[in-house]
């Protein structure tokens, strides 16, 4: 493994100790970041400029299902149950563990292509162990760090089947894996389990799966809405009444929990993860990252899914900020509509003496692009519990590291980097990325062209044969 010294990037470096450097090195040794300063004095490494570039860790995408990459985009207009209907219940049971690989592997090229170096890959598509090991073979051959959630799977029972709800996660499955080819908590691809938690199992399967994910020594995730047809209709609630609270346990989505029940998860060391990208669509209230901060929580943003919403995490951490500012203005209307909030009303008064201020909002806690960053890179590493080895740029964290263009015509000048890539950068503009020391993408082209060219074809053949054998011309022409 070579060695390599960025020279002279701008460093938004995620890390309040290091903090941001309008201009700086950063030495990478083995697959670890070995230091960070100005004019480094180095020997025998490869020097990559970077004068005219940004330096960001790696992005982490927090929760995504990149079995679904093959039949990216056919859910942009879904609505209702179409979701279920059309995947889980249609296209899913279609998949061959080839379709997995190749699904699997093209969407780990492209997250890397897009400067997200780790994702959370919640696999709920693998019926027999061959698609779960088909799956962290596409992972591998991409080189994305991931932590392979182990899902099952959510088809319509058949007369005197079991509903879905009701089946425990498969202990053989998953162990066999823990015990395996997924043993090691160190390596590029890690696991985790992913269950059916309260709101889509009973509470005898929640007892049963979350004493298995403690056995096994993993994080436990699990969809969450807190709708009133949950299954546990107090959700974490009820399961804290039963003692059976789990541990290193991570929530998605949660729109319609009370404030109660998310500070029940923060305190006892659980973390949340909203998708505003696939919640705005007509999912509840979007900005809870709002809400876990207000209870002491790290937010943590992901996009969901390819079916419905672009993948990358800029797009991600830009909607998820939006949305936050969003809310809080139209909570600070109502509050001045009400007459409940009196510096709110004092702050307009002041603000409106003159002509031409702009009519400035009152906010009392400004989300900076600074703490939007912090989402999509540090606080998704902690749900994965990861935050110790990325996240950052940190001298003693591994290398995974994303190099911007600042010169590019959406960029320049670039004046505040920070706000350039929480507001401006898309992932045309990723030119370098490390991932474990090992570069990926250089010059702006994924340094596995062949396998990358392979997997793009494999997806565009099988996509279209997977929903025309589900019977979908009218989403899939």
């Amino acid at each position: 493994m070579a060695d390599y010294v960025i020279r002279g990037a701008a460093i938004v470096s995620v890390d309040p100790e290091v903090g941001n450097l309008s201009r700086g090195d950063i030495l990478v040794k083995g697959d670890r970041i070995a230091a960070i300063g100005l004019d480094l004095a180095v020997e025998d490494a490869e020097v990559i400029e970077a004068d005219r570039m940004i330096a960001i860790p790696g992005l982490v995408n927090a929760h995504n299902h990149l079995w679904q990459t093959v039949i990216r985009g056919i859910g942009s207009n879904f609505g209702g149950a179409d979701y279920y209907n059309y995947l889980h219940a249609g296209a899913a049971p279609r998949y061959t563990p080839e379709d997995l690989l190749w699904s699997e592997a093209a969407g780990g090229y492209s997250m890397i292509d897009a400067g997200t170096t780790t994702v959370f890959d919640w696999c709920h598509n693998n019926p027999t162990p061959d698609h779960s090991d088909a799956a962290i073979d596409g992972l591998m051959a991409s080189g994305v760090r991931a932590l392979f959630g182990h899902g099952t799977v959510k088809p319509k029972p058949k007369p005197g089947e079991p509903h879905f709800s009701e089946i425990p996660h498969p202990r053989d499955h998953i162990e066999r894996l823990r015990k395996g080819r997924l043993a090691s908590d160190d390596a590029l691809v890690t696991l985790a389990m992913c269950v059916l938690g309260p709101d889509y199992s009973t509470i005898d399967v929640c007892r049963k799966d979350f004493a298995l994910a403690k056995e096994l020594g993993l994080i436990s995730s699990a969809h969450v809405w807190g709708r009133r047809n949950r299954l546990n209709p107090g959700g974490y609630l009820d399961l804290a009444r039963e003692g059976l609270l789990p541990e290193r346990h991570n929530v998605v989505h949660a729109n319609y929990i009370s404030d109660e029940e998310i500070r029940l998860l923060v305190e006892s060391g659980g973390t949340i993860t909203a998708t505003p990208p696939v919640e705005l669509r007509g999912h509840g209230v979007p900005p809870l990252v709002g809400r876990v901060a207000a209870q002491g929580g790290r937010p943590s943003v992901a996009n969901d899914s390819e079916v419905g919403v672009e993948g990358d995490m800029f797009s991600t951490l830009r909607i998820s900020l939006q949305a936050d500012r969003f809310y809080r203005n139209v909570q600070t209307q109502r509050e001045l509509e009400e007459g409940t909030n009196p510096e709110a009303a004092a702050f307009e008064a002041e603000n409106l003496k003159t002509i031409g201020t702009g009519g400035g909002v009152y906010q009392k806690e400004r989300i900076t692009t600074g703490e939007a960053l912090k989402w999509a890179t540090l606080n998704n590493a902690a749900v994965m519990g990861m935050e110790d080895k990325i996240g950052s740029l940190t001298v003693g964290k591994k290398a995974d590291i994303v190099l911007l263009r600042r010169d590019d015509w959406n960029m320049t000048p670039a004046l505040n980097p920070e706000n350039a890539v929480a507001m401006f950068a898309h992932p045309g503009n990723v030119d370098t990325v490390l991932i474990d020391g090992e570069i990926r993408k250089r010059a702006g082209r994924l340094v596995d062209a062949s396998g990358a060219a392979r997997a793009l074809a494999e997806i565009r053949e099988r996509g279209p044969r997977l929903m025309a054998d589900a019977g979908y011309p009218d989403i899939a022409w």
